[in-house]
């Protein structure tokens, strides 16, 4: 399969807007996919990321806007004359027919010859490790293996584009895992352009290249997983991805590309990421496991005191819920051996380094 050069603009969005009634759905969204990323839409249900990869695929129309694939404007052309394909949540198998047949039908309908649809069908099968399972019928595998036919079935049509929309949300949660890192290594592979949609944001976070957080519409932030997650840039996006505790503080002083917060009565320094003002009120984020517990203040970091209420087991590490002065309560995540002390006391600090809290805007 021919592999794209990464950098180059594989699919824009130009001001695309989509209306259902009086709704609008997708709000002015401006978008550049490049070529060869795997590039996710996160967010909740209803935020507009689906409608936005139907509009993609063709499956609808934008009330206002433009749509471009590889530099060639798309939004009036029916979705087969597009070098896209799409993979559902649902497998949309046909029953009747084996797993090759399956896999041959679009090739068929394109009336390919018989021996370029074998080996197209062969290799399409090997790199979903089902080339052994051509003979069967889809009631004859699992949820998983039904999942791999279905994208087969997708890339054997050499795409330019492969839109996936949730389609590891029927399986559990370790087969999941397992297909996340297959999919990705699959995109690697093919090395085309993937546009993935979900709301679990530990799937966004394990296969992205870029992440696009959108909500009510409109994008939130754009970034690679690793900015998404450590420097968010809206309350909304820190809340949205994986855990975090949001305090509100005041800024006291702004010095260089650092400002003065002051919060609980405690002044720290941190990076001015989000251009605040002198007084402007702000709120902070503090992930749980930046964060720490203790029956003491550690010296240089930010200490807040409160009660201990509870610790929670959940494999990897215990959450422990502190209750604040002010009635709001701060999750921090620990070390099973780090928290042995704690069950002989209510009163404890918790504590985090400056430079691991993240400004955000009002």
């Amino acid at each position: 399969m021919e592999g794209c050069m990464l950098g180059v603009q594989m699919v824009q969005l130009e001001h695309v807007t989509k209306e259902f009634d009086d709704t609008t759905v997708v709000d002015d969204l401006n978008l550049d996919i490049r070529a060869g990323e795997f590039l996710t839409l996160l967010g909740p249900s209803g935020c507009g990321k689906t409608t936005t990869l139907r509009m993609i695929a063709g499956f609808e129309k934008p009330t206002n806007g433009k749509i471009l694939l590889n530099g060639k404007q798309v939004d009036e052309m029916e979705p087969y004359k597009r070098e896209v394909n799409t993979v559902f949540q649902s497998y949309s198998l046909f029953p009747h027919m084996n797993v090759f047949d399956n896999v041959a039908f679009g090739l068929k309908m394109k009336k390919v010859s018989k021996d370029e649809i074998t080996e197209r069908v062969t290799r399409a099968l090997k790199l979903v490790q089902l080339e052994a399972f051509g003979n069967r019928k889809p009631k004859q595998l699992s949820g998983g293996q039904q999942q791999r036919i279905a994208i087969a079935r997708a890339i054997v049509n050499n795409p330019q584009v492969l839109l996936l929309d949730e389609p590891l949300g029927a399986l559990d949660l370790k087969l999941r895992k397992q297909m996340q890192l297959e999919l990705k290594h699959l995109q690697q592979t093919l090395n085309i352009t993937f546009i993935y949609v979900t709301h679990d944001q530990e799937e966004a976070l394990t296969m992205s290249d870029r992440i696009v957080v959108m909500n009510s519409g409109k994008i939130e932030q754009i970034g690679l997983p690793y900015e998404i997650y450590e420097q968010p840039k809206t309350r909304f996006v820190a809340d949205f991805i994986g855990q975090t505790n949001i305090l509100e503080g005041t800024v006291t002083a702004l010095n260089g590309e650092s400002a003065t917060m002051e919060f609980d009565g405690q002044s720290f320094e941190i990076p001015n990421t989000a251009d605040v003002t002198l007084n402007e009120e702000v709120f902070i984020s503090v992930r749980p496991e930046k964060m720490q517990v203790s029956n003491t203040p550690f010296d240089g970091s930010v200490n807040v005191k409160g009660t201990f209420k509870e610790k929670i087991y959940v494999g990897s590490v215990t959450k422990i819920v502190v209750s604040m002065p002010n009635g709001k309560e701060i999750t921090v995540h620990e070390a099973h051996d780090k928290i042995a002390d704690l069950t002989n006391t209510n009163d404890v600090f918790v504590s985090w380094s400056p430079k691991n809290a993240v400004i955000l805007k009002k």
